[in-house]
């Protein structure tokens, strides 16, 4: 249980050096909605090595029945058919055996690049060690490596992983400083500093553990909000016991004014319909909060079943890893790809199939590179 802590002895309005704190942080979650409302995309890359043809490429997508997993993976293989490219696309099962197997199978198809997406290195640290005794490339995209404080916290072993922002960080500090905090700042904002957030805390997912801690770090800044954490597991979310874990968050604490799930993907399999159940109940009000931006969660959007979402463009992230792994396979140093986020409410959902970006013809653009153009 995480207790953030609410209004003062002084009563509601507390004390003034108070009132004007929280108005403060509140003035900043709105500016920084603001911006993430409208988009933070960036330039595009202007220049960049030709293609390097005739490379075999495994790519292992946690999961093809995932949109975070499966997107990337198949927008990797778009992009190698303009490399030249034998792009191989292959099903985790969100399974870490599964993973392991992918990664032997592609050293004996003798091919020259693993790129992994959604599967962490320390699920796959000694097929990662044999890869690379094998002269095989591993890249990772939207990959934790090992020298993250929640995958392992050991030492760095991809030979490459696609930059985050225009600082080149790894996939976790994007997580810690962007996801989470957008997050936050959107329910910051939208309930005026008057939050009570049930959170689904899940701490076996390292992706999920970055942005839990940093959405519960910056809503610590809001005083006179309160934020109870609610664990579950991947076994839950197999089992069908999201819903319930949701349905008894929400019976504990009747006052909730918001529920944060840190992945898209668990709001179509129970947690939606727990929030629904509650505003039948007469909770009306009850705000549902998600991350990645899902061809699934756009719709719930639309529905107003789900409030809020951080928007990340899943295909383009498959292309600029592509880009990346191809300066990496000519010698050069990799660059900011310009991927940012979009924040999306219900008032503002893109209208699309897919949330894609807001940069226009990135695709374009890099075929238009790899043809030394």
């Amino acid at each position: 249980m995480v207790l953030l802590t609410a209004c003062g002895e002084n009563g509601p309005s507390g004390n003034r050096a108070s009132d004007a704190d929280v108005a403060a942080v509140v003035a900043q979650a709105k500016k920084a909605t603001e911006a993430n409302l409208a988009g933070t995309d960036r330039k595009l890359p202007e220049t960049g090595p030709k293609a390097v043809p005739g490379k075999k490429v495994w790519a292992i997508a946690c999961s093809l029945q995932g949109s975070g997993c499966a997107l990337p993976a198949k927008g990797a293989a778009a992009a190698g058919k303009h490399l030249g490219w034998d792009v191989k696309v292959v099903d985790g099962k969100l399974d870490p055996n599964v993973y392991n197997q992918q990664i032997r199978a592609a050293i004996a198809d003798k091919a020259d690049a693993i790129m992994l997406f959604s599967v962490d290195c320390a699920a796959t640290k000694g097929a990662i060690s044999e890869a690379q005794a094998a002269g095989v490339v591993v890249f990772g995209a939207n990959a934790l490596d090992c020298d993250d404080k929640f995958a392992g916290g050991g030492e760095r072993m991809f030979d490459g992983y696609l930059p985050w922002g225009k600082n080149l960080d790894a996939y976790g500090q994007f997580l810690s400083t962007v996801v989470g905090p957008a997050i936050a700042d959107w329910v910051i904002a939208e309930t005026d500093g008057k939050a009570f957030v049930v959170e689904l805390k899940q701490d076996d997912l390292a992706v999920t553990r970055h942005v839990g801690e940093s959405f519960r770090a910056r809503m610590a800044e809001c005083s006179t909000c309160r934020v109870e954490s609610i664990p579950y597991t991947s076994g839950d979310i197999f089992s069908g016991k999201l819903q319930g874990k949701t349905a008894a968050g929400l019976s504990k604490f009747p006052k909730a004014n918001v529920v944060m799930s840190p992945l898209d993907a668990n709001i179509p399999v129970g947690v939606g319909a727990a929030v629904e159940q509650a505003r039948k109940a007469g909770r009306s009000d009850l705000l549902l909060t998600g991350h990645e931006g899902s061809p699934s969660s756009l719709k719930l959007l639309r529905s107003g079943v789900q409030n809020f979402a951080v928007g990340r463009p899943m295909t383009w992230l498959g292309w600029a890893a592509a880009d990346s792994l191809n300066r990496l396979f000519a010698g050069e140093d990799v660059v900011d790809s310009g991927i940012g986020i979009k924040s999306m409410n219900s008032d503002s959902v893109p209208d699309v199939e897919e949330y894609d970006g807001n940069a226009g013809a990135y695709q374009q653009n890099y075929i238009r590179i790899w043809q030394g153009k």
